[in-house]
C-alpha cells in the first residue's frame, strides 16, 4: 500500500471565526492554492484508490477539491479529526489497497510517519497543502511536496 498523507490546505484563521474549530472552512486562498497544488499532484499521481478525510470542513473541503481531480472513493472520519492517534488510522485504512490519500491535520500527519517509520526523532512539519508519500513495503518516505516553489 501506498499513502499519501495530506495537509488540508489554508482555513479560515480561528481569531476569524466564531464556530467550533472543526467547522472552520477553508478560506478563499486557500481553495485557490489546493487546486494549483492538486493539479501538479495529478501528474505525480495519475490515479489514487481512496481518499480518506477528517469530517473537519477545511480536510473536507481539502479532499473535495482533491477528489475533483480523481472522481474516485472517497470516505470522511471522525477518527481522523485532530488529535488522531496512529490506531484510528489503522482503522480508517482496514480493507484499503493500492494508493490511499489521507487528508488531516497537524501534527497528526507528521506523528503517523514517524510511528509508521520507527523514527521518533524524524523532523518534518507539513505546511498548508502539502503531501508526503509512504511506501508501506519500503517503510520509507519516498516524496514530500508543499505549495512553495511548485
Amino acid at each position: 500500500m501506498k499513502l499519501l498523507f495530506i495537509r488540508h490546505s489554508l482555513a479560515v484563521e480561528r481569531d476569524e471565526f466564531e464556530g467550533h474549530d472543526f467547522d472552520r472552512p477553508l478560506s478563499e486562498k486557500g481553495v485557490k492554492r489546493a487546486k494549483k497544488f492538486f493539479k501538479h499532484i495529478k501528474e505525480i499521481y495519475p490515479q489514487i484508490d481512496y481518499i480518506l478525510t477528517s469530517k473537519a470542513l477545511r480536510a473536507k473541503q481539502t479532499a473535495k477539491i482533491l477528489n475533483s481531480f480523481y472522481h474516485t472513493e472517497y470516505e470522511e472520519h471522525s477518527l481522523l479529526y485532530p488529535g488522531a492517534t496512529i490506531t484510528d488510522l489503522k482503522e480508517v485504512l482496514k480493507g484499503k489497497e493500492g494508493i490511499v490519500a489521507i487528508v488531516g491535520h497537524e501534527p497528526d500527519l507528521s506523528g503517523f510517519l514517524k510511528e509508521l517509520m520507527y523514527a521518533p526523532n524524524l523532523k518534518i512539519k507539513f505546511k498548508k497543502p502539502s503531501l508526503a508519500e509512504f511506501e508501506e513495503e519500503l517503510k520509507s518516505l519516498i516524496h514530500y511536496k508543499h505549495f512553495e516553489g511548485i
